[in-house]
């Protein structure tokens, strides 16, 4: 197992990375998850260090979240909180869209990756980077801030169609209820894949547990 300090030294070389026209075309996000420096780190630190590097190396934004960005934000204040069974205040969220409510207030739609357990969470995006890969290419390095009109919950849905429980992670969040929001590009896809959930009235285990019976 590699030392502490060479873990950071290579996490830090990763997320810094600009890659190169070859490197993007030659990218296997299932390799880049698997090789990851801390892939094998206990699951606290792995997140932990995976948040840290994500804050320095991603874009913030206060616009409204768009179709095809993967994008972390604060959420600890979801407008039917005590009504909730449970929810994470740190979502990692790939957008599919924006919907408005019957009293015509605005809503943005996404699947939360937090609530798929690991090996579900690298099925879903190595399906969706592999089905919607020249967009993720052309934003590869950095996201253009643009949407992709061809990721949609239908759209996603049909490429993860193996799979009946993929709903469990679908979420609405109100725009003016979050805060902070990053947009991931995809050079640290596999970073923020160990990222985990801050779950509030249930356990990370007890949210894996739902999922399974979901």
């Amino acid at each position: 197992m590699p030392s502490t300090l060479g873990t950071l030294q290579n996490l830090k070389l990763l997320t810094s990375h600009i890659y190169t026209a070859d490197e993007i075309e030659n990218f296997d996000i299932r390799e880049a998850i698997e090789n990851h420096p801390i892939a094998h780190r206990p699951v606290n630190t792995r997140s932990r260090l995976a948040y840290q590097q994500l804050l320095k190396n991603s874009k913030k934004t206060t616009k409204y979240l768009l179709p095809g960005q993967l994008c972390m934000f604060y959420y600890s204040e979801p407008k039917f909180k005590e009504e909730l069974e449970y929810y994470d205040k740190t979502p990692l969220t790939l957008f599919c869209g924006i919907t408005r409510t019957k009293d015509n207030t605005i809503r943005e739609v996404g699947f939360n990756l937090h609530y798929f357990p690991p090996y579900t969470r690298a099925r879903i995006l190595e399906l969706c980077y592999v089905a919607f890969m020249p967009y993720w290419e052309k934003n590869f390095n950095e996201h253009d801030g643009k949407p992709n009109t061809h990721i949609s919950y239908k759209a996603i849905k049909k490429i993860c169609s193996r799979s009946d429980k993929l709903a469990f992670g679908i979420k609405m969040y109100v725009p003016i209820l979050r805060s902070q929001a990053w947009i991931i590009p995809p050079r640290l896809f596999s970073t923020a894949f160990y990222t985990e959930g801050h779950f509030s009235k249930a356990t990370m285990n007890q949210i894996f547990k739902f999922w399974r019976t979901f």
